[in-house]
């Protein structure tokens, strides 16, 4: 409602594949729809980066990261082996009492 970013999928936005320096930004116009920004110059053919969150930001959880968006940033490490070794990334761990 006021222009700002919102927590939300957009039909191409979506497909975007993610960086931790996008060169597209976008945000929500008065009237509903999507105002898609370069952020850089970019040239025919180029391929289009959005950020799904900052690699760096510690409000969403690894796990809940994955689920939204398919990977973990920053985790090199298959996703099957940190299922398959019960990672902290995915099993909290209980904190001894």
């Amino acid at each position: 409602e006021d222009g700002k970013e919102e927590d939300r999928l957009e039909p191409v936005l979506d497909i975007l594949q993610h960086s931790n320096n996008p060169n597209v930004s976008h945000k929500c116009s008065e009237d509903g729809s999507i105002e898609v920004t370069a952020r850089t110059t970019i040239k025919s053919g180029e391929e289009l980066f959005n950020q799904y969150r900052g690699e760096e930001d510690v409000n969403m959880p690894y796990h809940k990261f994955f689920t939204r968006f398919g990977f973990v940033p920053g985790v090199t490490e298959p996703v099957a082996n940190l299922i398959s070794e019960r990672s902290t990334i995915f099993f909290p761990q209980r904190a001894e009492v």
